[in-house]
């Protein structure tokens, strides 16, 4: 563009002087004072000639040290510019400074930006590996390394399975870089089984980044959780036979009908109570941490929902009786695939949890019914409800919302239940209504998917414990 700019002033120059000396040589022919005119239009003609090659020049030594320039800052030294002059390319000298000082701000912050990426992605505990579409090895930080025990330069722009050497981590990579959605899995690794959680993010937009695989390593986290299950299984055990023993003197008091008062007599039935509450809570500890440890023994066969149903209402009847609340049990004939024991235990829990909640005088609805492969059993109360920041909580053991704090038990029913479902390889959720109430929502497989036992049921139907 300059060099057309250039040419053009020359050319007009060169244009008024060819005009000029035209003009001369025709006055020149037709006057007699056409030798002088002649001379001045020589002489324009030059100083046309002139200003055009002085123009022309300036343009392209201008032209010439952006080139320069550009050059320069194509191999890296971002602060080469050019001098701005007063020709006719003062604009593009300008407006390249400017564009070179924008270009060396954006470059400034990229490379910090790139520096604290770095830094974070160093200092994380967790393996970061980013892949190309093709699971390739781009970046991995030094927790990735130590992870698969390989270097940087063994592993980048190589095929992950090379330095991951596991297909379930490779299969994991490739699913997320082809379906573009974020993969879940816990796997065990290595020769030494480790359990990691790795979770593959699709990267939008990321260039020849496509995934990124995080890995955690979850072995402190299982060696604590079997620490706190030890914990609760052994105190469970040691606590059973000291209060078998305390019942039994206890029994013993109250059997001595002579010499006791009324105040005594009802000292021996307030102290069994009591045990009776402590005994029933070190079994449901004992039951939550043999469910929790996989120990629990499922046998499967074709059972009667509405049945289990029955049986439940029948365990928590003392309890509806008490409060006057009215259960309404299903009637459509259900069948599913399952142990009967839990299924039980899972349907008391909940009918014992609704019936607790609910003031006097209400109803408890108990709904079954089919989901296709699924079968689902709901439990609906009409008490306060759940609180919203409670319900992601309200299956964790121990766990009681302020607003049941003054009711009977420590929150571990629900846990059992959920440990129950889970061995089912079902669900169960918690919803609550603006208006009051809470629905406990079951569903099963109709046909089992969890792990049978190989040995013969030898345990009572009422009890997970016995």
């Amino acid at each position: 563009m300059t060099r057309r700019i250039a040419g053009r002033a020359g050319l007009a120059a060169a244009a008024v002087a060819a005009v000029a000396l035209i003009a001369g040589v025709e006055v020149g022919r037709s006057s007699p004072a056409g030798s002088a005119v002649l001379a001045v239009a020589i002489a324009a003609a030059g100083a046309g000639g002139i200003v055009g090659y002085l123009a022309l020049h300036s343009s392209q030594r201008s032209v010439q040290a952006v080139g320069r320039a550009a050059e320069a800052i194509a191999e890296g030294d971002l602060r080469y510019r050019v001098e701005v002059s007063s020709s006719a390319t003062h604009e593009l000298e300008h407006a390249f400074n400017t564009m070179a000082n924008r270009l060396q701000e954006l470059v400034a912050e990229t490379v910090a930006e790139h520096a604290r990426l770095e830094a974070v992605f160093d200092a994380a505990a967790d393996g970061l590996i980013a892949l190309a579409s093709d699971t390739t090895v781009r970046y991995l930080n030094p927790a990735a390394s130590a992870l698969l025990r390989v270097g940087d330069g063994d592993a980048l722009r190589r095929p992950f399975i090379e330095s991951a050497r596991d297909y379930e981590l490779d299969e994991l990579a490739r699913r997320t870089a082809e379906s573009q959605s974020m993969q879940t899995r816990v796997v065990t690794f290595g020769p030494d089984r480790m359990p990691l959680r790795a979770v593959g993010v699709p990267i939008e937009a990321g260039g020849d980044w496509a995934v990124l695989l995080v890995l955690n390593d979850l072995t402190e986290v299982q060696r604590v959780d079997q620490v706190r299950r030890d914990f609760l299984s052994n105190v469970s055990h040691e606590l059973r036979t000291p209060l078998a023993s305390v019942r039994a003197m206890v029994e013993t008091i109250g059997e001595l009908e002579e010499g006791l008062d009324h105040g005594s007599s009802e000292f021996v039935r307030r102290s069994l109570l009591q045990i009776d509450r402590l005994g029933l809570l070190v079994d449901e500890l004992l039951d939550l941490s043999r469910i929790e440890s996989g120990a629990i023994e499922l046998h499967p066969e074709a059972v009667d929902v509405v049945a289990a149903v029955a049986e439940a209402a029948d365990s928590v009847r003392a309890q509806v009786t008490a409060r006057a609340v009215e259960l309404t049990l299903p009637s459509e004939r259900l069948q599913v695939e399952c142990d009967k024991r839990s299924l039980v235990r899972i349907a008391s829990n909940l009918l014992d949890n609704a019936v607790k909640y609910s003031p006097e005088g209400a109803t408890v609805t108990v709904e079954a019914r089919s989901e296709g492969e699924l079968v689902a059993i709901s439990v609906r109360d009409q008490g306060p409800g759940i609180a919203p920041e409670d319900l992601p909580r309200v299956f964790e053991r121990f766990y009681k919302a302020d607003a049941s704090r003054s009711n009977d038990g420590v929150g571990l029913g629900l846990a059992i239940v959920k440990h129950l479902v889970r061995a089912h390889r079902g669900t169960v959720v918690a919803e609550t209504q603006p208006t009051g109430g809470s629905t406990f929502t079951v569903r099963l497989p109709r046909k089992f998917l969890g792990v049978a036992s190989t040995r013969p049921s030898r345990r009572s139907p009422s009890s997970l414990s016995a």
